[in-house]
């Protein structure tokens, strides 16, 4: 148990912590983009094989990470919890101890202990004993300490004062809230799970990890910037059943997720494929509208005309046709020719450059041909609509422990706990009041504090001119 209670292991347990969740911050992760792993794999396959035998690219939920976490949160259990708060101070006189001879042997000593606090002051007053002890903690009382009396008797009285007594626990609640916050890692790691489902307009898709949900996408709509192709906005008329029945729809937009028992989709993506309805091929004056894969005969001619495939991003790569993205940034569309049993080659026509005009030959590779007499006119795609679905048992284990946390640093920062050991004992005309005082900050903010408060403290007591505040040199004040 030796090692768990070192504060360097802990250091280091923190740090690979911190390494691991920045390598998957760096990496793309399954759950989250799926295709981007793919194309990681493509384009460095060795490296995508060392990756992979660690987990790395679903690397919140591998046994070593949550492992992590789980001793992570143990280490905090038994380096920082495993003792209750420290408490710096006279511990409390026992029950047991109440004879007379009892009381001054103890009052003998706490004279000796108060040397030892960082503040020190002793005042005499003209009061009697009894008397100052009760100014000293009406006074106390009304500058918002709580007092806890300890002792009394002939040989005099004792008592402890302190303000902001929640302060000690500030770091154990911290400590506590990391413990909670690591617990609801563990749980989202264990029974949480996040994916992407992709469902084309008007279809539907089943889940990975819920099989018996199917998501429908009942209509998808885009709104882009005017004059360019930039979305400004996009929704899904979303419903998700189970069977025949319906767990819950709504039309969701981002940020603006459906919730059903804590299953929340979110309107994360959108995307063209290779699909569409139906396409205008405009031949003079005439437009013939084309529906994918369907041949249409040319009006006057013996021609048939097939349009069957789409690009969103047109780009030429390695000689061949291929999307630079899923945006309809330059949408092309391949038509084929034909009468009887005699096809043309397949020529690629561009929405937004009508003079550009491809030719494929059997292969894929392409070639320019010359401007046709005929131009793509108007696409309408059939649109995907990208919904992640993130289930999160351990969000309010976290959010919790969130909470927890902001407390903790309050209590730790914003609170400033003072402790003062207060000592009367019978003098010569009068009593002798010695207190010795701890404070939680540095001497610079507290010497003030104190000074002010002992002065006050005087002019209560009505105390003689004998009255000095000293600062311990041999203490060091935290």
């Amino acid at each position: 148990m030796k090692i768990f209670r070192s504060v360097r292991f802990n250091i280091f347990l923190g740090c690979l912590i911190a390494l691991g969740s920045a390598v998957g911050t760096f990496l793309p992760q399954i759950p989250d983009a799926a295709e981007k792993v793919t194309a990681y794999q493509v384009a460095h396959p060795d490296l995508h094989r060392l990756f992979d035998f660690f987990g790395l690219f679903d690397l919140y939920h591998t046994w070593w990470f949550m492992g992590l976490l789980g001793l992570m949160a143990f280490d905090i259990v038994v380096c920082k919890l495993w003792n209750k708060p420290p408490d710096p101070g006279i511990v409390a006189l026992p029950p047991e101890m109440t004879r007379e001879a009892e009381i001054e042997k103890h009052l003998s000593q706490k004279e000796a202990a108060l040397k030892l606090k960082p503040y020190q002051a002793v005042l005499s007053s003209a009061l009697a004993p009894a008397a100052a002890s009760q100014m000293s903690k009406s006074f106390l009382e009304g500058e918002g300490y709580h007092l806890r009396p300890e002792v009394s008797g002939a040989a005099g009285s004792s008592f402890i004062a302190t303000r902001h007594r929640l302060q000690r626990w500030g770091s154990y609640t911290a400590h506590i809230a990391l413990v909670v916050i690591l617990l609801g890692a563990l749980i989202k790691g264990v029974y949480g799970f996040v994916e992407m489902v992709p469902v084309l307009e008007g279809r539907s898709r089943a889940m990975q990890n819920k099989p018996d949900w199917e998501v429908y996408v009942d209509k998808f709509t885009i709104k882009y910037y005017d004059g360019t192709f930039e979305p400004k906005s996009f929704s899904s008329v979303l419903r998700v059943q189970k069977g025949s029945q319906v767990l819950g729809e709504k039309t969701i937009i981002v940020n603006d997720p459906l919730d059903i028992s804590g299953v929340r989709f979110y309107q994360a993506s959108w995307g063209a494929g290779g699909m569409f309805r139906s396409v205008d091929l405009k031949l003079g004056s005439q437009i013939l509208q084309l529906p994918q894969r369907t041949p249409e005969k040319i009006p006057g001619t013996p021609f048939l005309v097939t349009a069957d495939v789409m690009l969103p991003n047109f780009t030429v790569n390695n000689g061949q046709a291929d999307s630079a993205s899923l945006d309809l940034q330059n949408p092309a569309v391949r038509f084929t020719f034909s009468v009887g049993p005699h096809k043309t080659s397949p020529l690629w026509l561009l929405k937004n450059d009508p003079s550009v005009c491809f030719a494929e030959d059997p292969d894929g590779n392409l070639t320019r041909a010359p401007k046709p007499p005929f131009s793509l006119a108007a696409i309408d795609p059939i649109l995907f609509s990208g919904i992640q679905v993130a289930y999160d048992p351990g969000f309010k284990v976290v959010l919790t422990g969130a909470v927890l946390w902001l407390l903790g640093m309050i209590g730790t920062f914003y609170l400033h706990r003072r402790r003062l050991w207060v000592l009367v004992e019978p003098a010569e005309a009068g009593a002798k009041v010695s207190v010795g005082a701890w404070s939680s900050r540095g001497p610079e903010e507290f010497t003030k504090d104190f000074d002010g408060l002992m002065h006050r403290l005087r002019a209560q007591l009505d105390a003689r001119d004998d009255f000095r505040i000293t600062q311990n040199p041999l203490v060091e004040v935290s």
